[in-house]
C-alpha cells in the first residue's frame, strides 16, 4: 500500500516536473537566441538595435520604424537618411568599431549584427540576430523572419509576393535572349568584382548577363588587368562610389575592350547591391543595361 502510495506520488511529481520543463522551453524561446544566433521566429521584440542598415530599412517599410531604438550609421545618400537621422548611432557602419556601451545603455531586447558580432553580443547577454550575405531567396527569408518577429506576417508576404512578380516580368522577357553579354562589374577599384555566391551575381545572371567572374571560386574576387581585357566585356558596371565610367575609358589597354567602344560603361547606384527588395531595382535596372530594345519601351 505503502509502496503504491509511492509509486503514485512519483509519477505525479514526474509530470509536474516535465510539464514545468517543456513550458520553460517553450517561454524561453522569447528570451533566448538559438545556436546560430538568430533568435527564435515567436520573439517579439519591443526594443531593436540595427548594427546593420538593411534590417532597418526593411523594418521601416513593415511601418514599425518605432521600435528601433538605435541604428548603425546612415549615409546621407541613402534614401532612408531622414527615417533614422534622430536614431542614438552605435555603429559607424559596415567593418567600423561598435559602442557596446551604448548598445547595452538602450536596454534593447534584440540586436541585428553581422554574423562576426554574434558571440560577442551574446556574451554580454544579448538577444542577437546574426546576418550574413543573401541571395534573393535569402533576402525574402530574411523579410518573412522579421515581419514574423513585428506580427507584420501579411505586410511582409505582400513585400515578398511583390518581388516574386517583378523577377518574373524580367525573366520571362529574357529566357528566349541567345547571344547574352559578357559582364564585368567593378565594386570600388580596378578587378576587386563579385563571383557566385554573392548578391551582385545573381543579379547579373537573372537580368540575362554572364558574369566574366563566374567561375572564379570566392564569391569576392580580385581580377588581374589582363584577364580583364582578354575576357573583352560587352558591358562594364561600376559602383557609384568607385571608379568614374569616365575614367574607365583612360585606362591603358581598354581602348579596344568592346564596352568602351560602344560606350556601354553604366554605373550602379550601391544600394542595388543591399540586402532589401531595393534590389530588385537593381535587377531591372541591368535588365534594361543588358537589353535596352526589351526593357526601354
Amino acid at each position: 500500500m505503502i509502496r503504491t502510495k509511492c509509486f503514485r506520488l512519483f509519477r505525479l511529481l514526474f509530470t509536474v516536473g516535465y510539464i514545468f520543463s517543456i513550458a520553460g522551453i517553450l517561454g524561453g524561446t522569447a528570451a533566448q537566441a538559438s545556436a546560430e544566433g538568430e533568435p527564435s521566429s515567436c520573439t517579439y521584440p519591443r526594443r531593436i538595435v540595427c548594427l546593420e542598415t538593411y534590417p532597418a530599412e526593411i523594418l521601416c517599410d513593415l511601418g514599425e520604424i518605432d521600435r528601433i531604438v538605435a541604428v548603425s550609421k546612415f549615409q546621407k545618400y541613402n534614401s532612408y537618411y531622414n527615417f533614422f537621422k534622430n536614431k542614438p548611432v552605435v555603429s559607424g557602419g559596415i567593418g567600423s568599431n561598435i559602442n557596446l556601451e551604448m548598445i547595452l545603455g538602450v536596454n534593447p531586447d534584440l540586436v541585428f549584427c553581422s554574423y562576426g558580432q554574434k558571440d560577442l553580443l551574446k556574451a554580454r547577454g544579448l538577444n542577437v540576430y546574426g546576418t550574413r550575405t543573401y541571395d534573393i531567396e535569402g533576402i525574402m527569408e530574411l523579410i518573412t523572419d522579421i515581419g514574423k518577429m513585428v506580427e507584420k506576417e501579411k505586410e511582409a508576404k505582400n513585400i515578398v509576393d511583390e518581388m516574386k512578380a517583378r523577377i518574373q516580368s524580367i525573366e520571362v522577357k529574357v529566357k528566349e535572349v541567345k547571344n547574352k553579354p559578357l559582364v564585368y562589374f567593378e565594386q570600388s577599384s580596378l578587378g576587386k568584382t563579385r563571383s557566385k555566391g554573392s548578391l551582385t551575381h545573381e543579379l547579373i545572371t537573372r537580368a540575362g548577363g554572364i558574369n566574366i567572374a563566374k567561375d572564379e571560386p570566392v564569391p569576392f574576387p580580385i581580377l588581374s588587368q589582363e584577364f580583364i581585357i582578354k575576357k573583352n566585356p560587352d558591358i562594364i558596371i561600376v559602383e557609384e562610389w568607385g571608379t568614374r565610367p569616365s575614367d574607365v575609358k583612360e585606362r591603358d589597354g581598354w581602348k579596344n575592350i568592346k564596352a568602351v567602344k560602344s560606350g556601354k560603361i553604366f554605373q550602379s547606384k550601391s544600394y542595388y547591391t543591399g540586402y532589401t527588395q531595393r534590389c530588385l531595382d537593381g535587377l531591372e535596372e541591368y535588365a534594361k543595361f543588358f537589353y535596352p530594345e526589351l526593357f526601354n519601351k
